[in-house]
């Protein structure tokens, strides 16, 4: 089956911020070990809000498009698979670890000029 380029990009996005709001969780909770974190803590909820709603949004649309997450399997250190589900259909993605972790960091960065 072949996709739009629409698609793949809504996939991709979708991969990004499924990543960047798992890394943000994570590094909230490390934010408690800080002194001063009350004046971290609402930075972050506001920057996981802003994440969590990109990410609704582009799961809706998948979902109206026919496509959910399958899975998520870990080839090697340096990639990673992802599959979804389009009308029956599994469709394979392949990326490479250094590279999601680059787009992540560019997705992080973007979304904290915004705030």
């Amino acid at each position: 089956m072949s996709l739009r380029n629409g698609i793949k990009l809504m996939i991709h996005t979708y991969v990004i911020l499924e990543l960047a709001i798992k890394s943000i969780e994570h590094d909230k909770k490390l934010f408690n070990s800080f002194q001063f974190k009350r004046s971290y803590l609402p930075l972050m909820d506001a920057f996981l809000e802003s994440l969590t709603e990109e990410f609704k949004q582009t799961s809706k649309k998948l979902y109206k498009e026919g496509i959910k997450k399958e899975t998520y399997q870990r080839i090697s250190d340096e990639k990673c698979l992802y599959t979804f589900l389009c009308r029956g259909e599994v469709l394979p993605f392949i990326y490479q670890s250094e590279d999601l972790k680059n787009q992540v960091q560019r997705k992080i960065e973007t979304i904290l000029k915004k705030l």
